[in-house]
């Protein structure tokens, strides 16, 4: 006869096995206890976070926004986020809920992380083709959607007054919580369909980008690039999707007729730039504006990748979209 496991160590073996763990807070914010491979979620054995403080590990930006949620917690709450503890490491989702004692009082807040699921058994299922569509679309719609929001709470924390530090605080919040959610999307669309200036390099992606364009684009598109360009992968993705960008703006304009991609080497920098012999509409002035939106967008990704962007428009001349990667921030 087999003895059945006690559920306890049932549960024990379960949690030391799993990308995950569970804890205890207690109102102060530090564990009380914890269980499961806490290792892979915060980077340390349990034994070494007993009596820690949980916001301590959670990264900085985030600190009040975790520390709000801890607060909501004890008010009887039940509240979850994804959110990733280690960098670079697994991104998990967060549960935390209140724990009553028997008098109906809530002495402890309870933590729970799962790991999100991996994307490997997805990523064999999908044909290239599928690939690329899920992964444009994830770019359009999602991503596209969160940095629309980071803009639209940019203006308005500009548009408040001085004197509402809370409000201020609270936008940061939530943008903080918005730049984790790009970046899991990010990840994702990076497994999903790596970017093509990783896999054929800068020079290779911007053939590809101008063969598309000239498929169904009627006027003329001239590419000069300069084969010793070689910024770093993750800068050359950047530079590349801030071209794709500019040069598919240029080729929707119905008074452009000609489209230039340079890619150069200058005097301690590498450079991209694409220029369209469109006049800019004079009725382009604010970031309300679709086309001002777009500049917005390429503007947040220069910015994520640690890059300069340029932008020569002005009503009834040509634009220039320049983006420069410094040598010292994004050589290869």
């Amino acid at each position: 006869m087999v003895r059945a496991l006690p559920a306890s160590a049932l549960d024990a073996m379960l949690l030391a096995h799993s990308r995950g763990c569970v804890w205890l807070l207690g109102q102060d914010g530090s564990f009380q206890a914890i269980r499961g491979n806490a290792k892979s979620v915060f980077g340390r054995d349990a034994a070494e976070l007993e009596g820690s403080s949980f916001g301590n590990l959670v990264p900085a930006t985030l600190r009040p926004f975790w520390g709000e949620r801890a607060e909501r917690i004890f008010s009887g709450e039940t509240l979850g986020a994804s959110a990733r503890f280690l960098e670079p490491g697994p991104a998990f989702f967060v549960m935390l809920f209140p724990v009553p004692s028997a008098h109906g009082e809530i002495e402890f807040a309870a933590g729970a992380a799962q790991s999100l699921p991996e994307s490997d058994a997805l990523m064999g299922t999908l044909e290239p083709a599928e690939r690329t569509r899920l992964s444009q679309f994830m770019h359009d719609g999602f991503g596209q959607g969160l940095t629309a929001a980071g803009l639209q709470l940019d203006l308005l924390r500009l548009d408040l007054p001085e004197d509402a530090v809370s409000l201020r605080e609270r936008i940061g919040q939530i943008q903080a919580m918005l730049e984790t959610a790009m970046g899991l999307l990010r990840e994702f669309q990076r497994e999903l369909c790596p970017p093509a200036a990783e896999r054929v390099g800068l020079r290779g992606a911007l053939d590809g980008l101008a063969g598309e364009l000239r498929t169904g684009f009627k006027g003329n598109v001239r590419l000069f690039a300069d084969a010793t360009a070689q910024p770093a992968p993750e800068a050359a993705a950047a530079m590349f999707r801030i071209a794709q960008q500019a040069a598919q703006r240029a080729a929707r304009r119905a008074s452009c007729s000609a489209i230039e991609i340079l890619l150069k080497t200058l005097r301690g920098a590498y450079a991209i730039e694409v220029r369209d012999n469109a006049p800019e509409p004079p009725a382009w002035s604010g970031v309300f504006e679709a086309e001002g939106f777009e500049f917005l967008v390429m503007q947040r990704m220069a910015e994520r990748a640690g890059l300069e962007l340029q932008v020569e428009s002005a009503p009834g001349k040509i634009t220039a979209v320049r983006t420069l990667c410094r040598l010292d921030a994004g050589a290869s």
